[in-house]
């Protein structure tokens, strides 16, 4: 049976167009219908390209990136007007040059109503989008409506996010409260001290040791975590905070299983804000902007990712194969049928994921223990 991407059926894309037609006018759906046919016919040489073992992603490619915004001078809240270029290499070979404007005020809409808090929305901050194949060659409503041409063989976009910014202080308006530092430094260190000592860490603990004890642990010297959200946000602040206890426990194991070696922690959210990396920074744990945390995971690497909104399994498939990783279960890719076309997930597996499994030994994770679902699972590299 062949691997995604697959190209997508024609009676998926009849059933994608007759919903768009309840909400869309002509012009719209015309639009999208454009576009799902090129992406249609960009499904055979994008396969041909995934099929004959080209990495989506490199480290290379992500570090050329991160080098190209860092010496852009662009700030993380940009409120002054600054002209930017990227040069992206496709996974075709060609190189995308890409042209933005950041720090200029968004053309609001007749009808936007001013704010009572004063904010005005401006087109102050970036966004690097990391698309893996299935998303590439997907009719999907959000992929149909923001596809360009131009990018079809990029895996990495950047894009200029419009926030609510205070032009007072050049702070953005946040969609959720935050906690000040004092607040969310104390819900951490309880979360933490109830996650040491509970059940679902005493089972996580004695997996790791019961493997150390056979021989079989890798060495790990760094923990990158993705997707734990802030935990300066008010709700689901105890879930959040229990996230990142988790991670800086597993460091903790690592550290006392080696302690002549200093292990690293990172954590990568593009939602942290400058309360969440003071706090973060003061128990050792380095936040890391988007896609800075990849850079780090290698073959001595822990990695934990859950529920993320990027594809954090098909990444890492294509970069490195970390010692250890706690993460949704790789189940069976479904191949046809409704499926096909319309992934809802960001972190959806690929054939690649489920081959570097293989070099994998899996062990049950105390999910349901520590509130988490009942999905992760740890994943050992087998040692060899």
């Amino acid at each position: 049976m062949p691997y995604y991407p697959l190209p997508v059926p024609a009676h998926v894309i009849e059933e994608v167009d007759d919903e768009e037609r309840r909400w869309g006018g002509d012009k719209e759906i015309e639009r999208r219908a454009k576009n799902r046919a090129e992406i249609q016919d960009l499904c055979a040489p994008i396969n041909a390209i995934y099929n004959s073992g080209t990495p989506l992603f490199t480290k290379a490619a992500i570090g050329n990136l991160v080098r190209q915004i860092d010496e852009s001078g662009v700030h993380r809240v940009q409120t002054e007007p600054l002209s930017l270029k990227f040069s992206i290499a496709g996974i075709d070979g060609r190189t995308v040059d890409t042209s933005l404007q950041i720090g200029v005020k968004h053309p609001m809409p007749l009808y936007q109503p001013p704010q009572e808090d004063g904010s005005v929305l401006m087109d102050a901050m970036l966004s690097i989008d990391l698309r893996p194949a299935d998303h590439l060659t997907s009719i999907a409503s959000i992929h149909v409506s923001d596809f360009d041409p131009r990018e079809a063989f990029l895996t990495m976009t950047v894009n200029v996010l419009t926030v609510p910014v205070l032009p007072a202080t050049g702070e953005v308006v946040l969609d959720t409260p935050i906690r000040p530092a004092p607040e969310t430094r104390a819900i951490l260190q309880q979360e933490k001290a109830k996650w040491d000592v509970g059940a679902a860490c005493r089972e996580l603990v004695a997996t790791l040791q019961g493997v150390a004890d056979a021989g079989r642990l890798p060495r790990v010297d760094k923990v990158v975590a993705f997707a734990c959200h802030r935990p300066s946000v008010v709700e689901r602040a105890e879930r959040v905070a229990a996230e990142h206890a988790l991670v800086l426990s597993i460091r903790d194991f690592f550290a006392r299983h080696s302690p002549t070696m200093t292990v690293q922690c990172y954590a990568q959210d593009p939602v942290y804000e400058d309360v969440d990396r003071k706090v973060l920074g003061e128990l050792g744990m380095m936040v890391l902007d988007n896609p800075c945390g990849f850079l780090e995971v290698d073959e001595s690497a822990a990695v934990f990712s859950l529920a993320p909104e990027i594809a954090v399994r098909q990444i890492v498939a294509d970069i490195a194969r970390p010692a250890l990783m706690i993460w949704d279960k790789v189940r069976e890719i479904p191949r046809e049928g409704y499926w096909v076309g319309r992934p809802e997930q960001a972190d959806n597996i690929s054939p690649r994921v489920e081959e570097m499994i293989k070099d994998y030994t899996e062990f049950p994770f105390p999910s349901e223990l520590a509130g988490f679902g009942s999905s992760l699972v740890v994943y050992i590299r087998n040692y060899c």
